[in-house]
């Protein structure tokens, strides 16, 4: 037995109750935080929720297609940003930049969201893109303690450019996302709009039973 087995054994069990969740972060791996096993516990009630129906044959075709042209637009992406020089994900933290809504703050933190990036990989390349002369650093104005980006000229250029490329590239296969999409949320639709019909009849019976 471990350690921290041994020492909960000896324990009352009010106090097991107390020490255990501190014990279980501690023994996770490195990277580790609470917004892991916050996660962890959401996904567990979903999977002990109501089953979802299963998919049939043209649903998948459709998330299939939906994956695949996806998938194809990423590539386009990808092989545009390295000939123009670029990583593809220096192209997409310039567009996360110039695209956050006005009322974000462009600092690391919320960049790292846009991204799906943690802090670390962010840090990192935030500093590739500065000495590529793509972003600058600055402290917040509202928050010294904050650091925000922006682009530079340069950044604003490369982006112009490859921005550009992946609107003529959607011009061509965002219809066939879209159609795979419109498939897929196509049931969750109809039921809501004959939920909805339900509903309002309902209601409407309800108040013609007056005195």
């Amino acid at each position: 037995m471990s350690l921290p087995g041994r020492c909960l054994s000896k324990m009352p069990h009010r106090n097991k109750e107390a020490l255990l969740p501190s014990l279980a972060l501690q023994q996770k791996g490195p990277g580790s935080n609470l917004a892991d096993s916050q996660i962890i516990s959401r996904d567990d009630r979903m999977s002990k929720g109501k089953n979802p129906k299963p998919l049939n044959q043209a649903e998948y075709e459709a998330l299939a297609e939906f994956r695949y042209q996806l998938r194809r637009y990423l590539r386009f992406m990808e092989e545009r940003s390295r000939e123009a020089g670029q990583n593809p994900q220096q192209y997409l933290l310039v567009l996360a930049i110039k695209g956050l809504p006005g009322d974000t703050r462009p600092t690391i933190g919320n960049l790292a969201g846009r991204l799906q990036l943690n802090h670390n990989s962010m840090v990192e390349l935030v500093d590739r893109c500065e000495r590529r002369g793509l972003v600058r650093r600055s402290r917040s104005g509202g928050d010294r303690r904050q650091v925000e980006l922006a682009l530079t000229a340069e950044g604003d250029a490369v982006l112009r450019k490859l921005a550009s490329a992946g609107r003529e590239e959607l011009r061509t296969i965002g219809p066939l996302l879209a159609q795979s999409i419109q498939h897929l949320i196509a049931h969750d639709t109809r039921v809501m709009k004959h939920t909805g019909r339900g509903s309002r009849r309902a209601a409407g019976g309800n108040k013609k039973q007056g005195p």
